[in-house]
């Protein structure tokens, strides 16, 4: 990995003040945020920093992990996920360097244009990131104990994501807020295709086989898009070094604009005034009540009470 735009590594026992106690060189609300639910924990992040005028990459890393590297052998479990992590954050830095390559200064630019496509282009260069950083540093692993890892998050990642989406859209009806339905529901399903983005990285660093039917066989109603979005992701690889800008990636935000039609919800993205449309049609699943409401009125019809 072509490490030259690393502006440090930063590393704590107390994550969250590790992650607050580095100089961005701008303001952010949300660069330091990482996942934190119940069974998912971030445990280390690539920071964008501005330094003199250029983009680098600060990485924090939580301490209590990469005491397995000195307190277990090289031929352990725990050495080798702990290896993995830090060669993972490592390969953050590596994406960054292209991308600040082609495209300089574009990642910590004003949002223009329509603020959906600015959301979703970013969405997709997340997902982006961490298919690339996981294939850079698949090889920094041994066994399937990563494999593993990865294939159980995206499963915790799956279980549910739909049906709170489903929910978000039942809460939608009563408040109507647009901006509010959009965040709520590309949260719940970009989750499972960020999770899965680690997991198919992982494999083709490995040269294994993806076979997403059977690895990711709990997935339901949201294989489809693993599909489609592996295929998006080893095309923006093939290409990682001449893009223009997010719009390159455009092809993974097809994806997530696509994902969300499995909870109920149609999203057209447009550049022109006056911009982009979230559509929400009305199905029993995302009604208050509706579900309930079309048992009743399908055992009407059984009973012949229903035309």
């Amino acid at each position: 990995m072509n490490l030259s735009n690393l502006d440090g590594i930063t590393i704590g026992f107390d994550y969250d003040d590790a992650l607050a106690s580095v100089d961005l060189g701008y303001e952010s609300t949300i660069a330091k945020q990482y996942t934190k639910q119940e069974n998912l924990l971030g445990v280390g992040k690539a920071l964008r920093v501005r330094r003199n005028g250029e983009i680098k990459m600060h990485v924090v890393l939580n301490g209590h992990v990469l005491l397995d590297l000195v307190e277990h052998e090289p031929t352990s479990d725990e050495f080798w996920g702990a290896a993995n992590i830090l060669a993972h954050e490592l390969g953050h830095v590596q994406t960054a360097g292209w991308f600040e390559a082609h495209s300089p200064g574009v990642m910590l630019a004003q949002h223009e244009g329509d603020w959906a496509t600015s959301t979703l282009r970013e969405t997709a260069h997340i997902l982006w990131e961490e298919y690339a950083a996981c294939r850079l540093s698949a090889l920094i692993s041994q066994g399937s104990l990563m494999t593993v890892s990865y294939t159980q998050g995206l499963e915790i990642s799956v279980l549910g994501a739909v049906d709170r989406a489903r929910s978000a859209i039942k809460d939608y009806r009563t408040h109507s807020d647009v901006a509010r339905l959009l965040v709520e529901t590309a949260r719940e399903i970009a989750m499972p295709l960020k999770m899965s983005a680690y997991l198919l990285g992982h494999l083709d660093g490995l040269d294994e086989e993806v076979d997403i039917d059977s690895r990711c066989h709990f997935a339901g109603e949201l294989t489809p898009h693993f599909h489609e979005l592996l295929g998006a992701l080893r095309d923006a690889w093939e290409t990682r070094e001449s893009w223009d800008g997010l719009a390159s990636l455009d092809s993974i935000v097809d994806v997530i604009v696509n994902a969300p039609q499995t909870a109920g919800i149609d999203i057209t993205l447009s550049q022109l005034p006056p911009g982009s449309r979230v559509d929400v049609p009305y199905r029993a699943e995302t009604l208050p009540n509706g579900e309930a409401d079309m048992a009743i009125i399908r055992l009407r019809q059984a009973l012949g009470l229903e035309p």
